[in-house]
């Protein structure tokens, strides 16, 4: 048997995702095709345009995604319950808002990523990937709403295996 690793890249976008809450900024791309061992992904890029009442008064405000419930980092700056446990944060990626923002309309944030550290090795491998889902998070772990962020970009590279066999 021949294995043939393949990259498709992918724009998830929020603009024409699915809104699963309309209000919140929780939402799902259905892919065309199924993509068969996928087995690492990569974040080519991040375009966040935020609004800038929300995040000006705010110094280096986090934003947390969450690609699929896969947890690539963890944030170990926290929030407390009220019991005293620690609320550790679990996602794929965040976005630091800087403070540079006008006091009033939007901003758009660009984050590129070059190095391996936007890599993420699925274990086990997802042997059929047919849809992202997307979640966006404050500091507080709370859902952001629709008012808080206007548009999310994300561009993936999606590394997957081809099994083709072949008779002779």
């Amino acid at each position: 048997m021949d294995i043939e690793n393949n990259y498709k890249i992918i724009t998830i976008d929020s603009y024409v995702s699915k809104y699963i809450n309309t209000s919140s900024q929780h939402f799902y791309i259905n892919l065309d095709e199924s993509l068969k061992g996928v087995y690492k992904l990569k974040i080519l890029s991040i375009l966040i345009n935020v609004n800038n009442n929300k995040f000006s008064s705010l110094p280096l405000e986090p934003i947390y995604i969450d690609l699929n419930g896969y947890k690539r980092l963890i944030s170990k700056h926290t929030t407390i319950e009220s019991n005293g446990n620690r609320n550790d944060l679990y996602y794929f990626e965040s976005v630091i808002v800087e403070n540079q923002l006008a006091a009033t309309g939007n901003t758009t944030i660009k984050n590129d990523y070059n190095t391996f550290e936007n890599e993420y090795i699925l274990n086990p491998i997802e042997p059929q990937l047919s849809r992202f889902t997307i979640k966006i998070y404050d500091k507080n772990n709370q859902l952001m709403t629709n008012t808080d962020i206007y548009r999310f970009v994300i561009k993936l590279g999606v590394y997957y295996n081809n099994r083709n066999s072949t008779r002779v």
